[in-house]
């Protein structure tokens, strides 16, 4: 087995200060589980102060990010230039801290993620091969969002999007993603499976649920409370549900991120199951060892997403044996099959998510107790997949590809 150093180029990873985040989670099981077949690993991540430290054997260099005072954004036309500027320092930072590095202990590969671009300054060189991890396609995003990109936007992410292009290589956890990367842009990228950890059902802390929840028969959403999520449709998609079935309760728990114009997406839910307002209940972000509880009793997850990203939450219900309520066209598609692990809906339709819902409610027990079989199933063969090992010799590949061309 060949080893190697492989240095991880972000603008976030888990913290004592910032202990969520899909991106940072990734990086520190993916980081992690590289260490374990013998691999070297470094995280290279913009932070608010410098300091190094070790994290069950990936070392982490922390960097303290400079960045334009925000009162030059209120310069004419600079201050369109701010966003891109403070982008472009911190992979001039990343770079000037990972050639440090590579002094001492050169790195065989670097991968960056496309958030924020912190590789680009590392694009082409000539000693190290970089790959881009694509989170997401930005312009899609703000169309989730419901917001219009101004000039500064465009430049951010003109940013990402050159990352993606000019590394020596791109992936992607979903084929939907890289879909729309191969389509729009023209660049391939590959799709690679983020590893998932499903070692999640131990240390369960019931007393939120047994407090809240316990007796209750409840649809549950958790995880952001966004339009890019879909939340939003379920104002219009829960009433005829909720009238239809008088003893059930609807449960969201996650940050309420809101609209654009500031109003809570819970208050607009709130207002329109007004009829059934003591059926449908809000809680803020809870820890896994609570909420897990919470999950492995709902009758089903609710995942309304306009877009997304191979999701990790939707596997964590799957593998706790609940079914999945879905979009198509949303990379929720590649995990859900409609009909035999859960149920798929129209994407930014409510009334076809009111039906794809009512579809799940509408199975006798035995029907549930087959979808819950499949589950199983499937859940079992993502366990034997081997990710790590898909993403080594990617790496191999690319590294190869690399030194031939120097």
């Amino acid at each position: 087995m060949i080893c190697m150093h492989i240095g991880f180029l972000t603008p976030e990873y888990v913290t004592p200060a910032t202990p969520s985040g899909g991106l940072a989670n990734y990086l520190k099981k993916t980081g992690q589980a590289l260490v374990q077949r013998g691999n070297d690993v470094s995280i290279i991540v913009l932070s608010r102060k410098n300091k190094s430290w070790e994290d069950n054997g990936v070392i982490v260099y922390e960097i303290k990010k400079l960045q334009i005072p925000s009162i030059l954004s209120q310069v004419p036309l600079f201050g369109i230039f701010v966003q891109t500027v403070n982008q472009i320092l911190g992979s001039y930072q990343v770079s000037r801290t990972t050639w440090r590095i590579h002094k001492k202990q050169p790195f065989d590969i670097l991968q960056a993620s496309s958030y924020m671009a912190p590789g680009y300054k590392l694009l082409k060189n000539k000693h190290i091969p970089v790959v881009c991890r694509v989170s997401s396609y930005t312009p899609l995003l703000a169309a989730a969002y419901g917001v219009k990109r101004n000039f500064a936007d465009y430049l951010a992410n003109w940013l990402e999007i050159r990352q993606v292009r000019d590394a020596d290589g791109a992936f992607a956890p979903s084929q939907f993603l890289a879909t729309i990367y191969n389509r729009v842009e023209g660049c391939f990228v590959k799709t690679i499976r983020t590893l998932v950890d499903f070692e999640i059902h131990d240390n369960f802390d019931f007393s939120f649920y047994n407090e809240n929840l316990v007796g209750m028969r409840y649809l549950l959403y958790f995880g952001q409370l966004s339009r890019i999520k879909g939340v939003d449709l379920l104002a219009e998609a829960l009433p005829p549900i909720l009238g239809k079935y008088e003893s059930l309760h609807v449960v969201l728990i996650g940050r309420d991120d809101g609209f654009t114009n500031s109003e809570k997406i819970f208050d607009g839910i709130k207002s329109n199951c007004r009829k059934y307002q003591n059926r449908v209940h809000y809680y803020p972000p809870l820890p896994k060892n609570l909420l897990f509880p919470v999950v492995s009793n709902a009758v089903a997850v609710l995942m309304p997403s306009r877009v997304d990203n191979y999701p990790n939450v939707c596997l964590e219900a799957l593998s706790l044996g609940i079914p999945v309520i879905g979009t198509y066209d949303s990379s929720l598609d590649e995990i859900i099959v409609e009909g035999e692990t859960g149920f798929l809906a129209e994407n930014g339709s409510s009334e076809s998510l009111t039906k794809a819902i009512l579809r799940l409610l509408d199975k006798n027990p035995e029907e549930i107790m087959k979808i819950k079989e499949n589950i199983f199933n499937q859940i079992n063969s993502i366990k034997r997949a081997d990710r790590i090992s898909e993403l080594l010799e990617y790496y191999k590949t690319i590294i190869k590809n690399f030194q031939m061309k120097r």
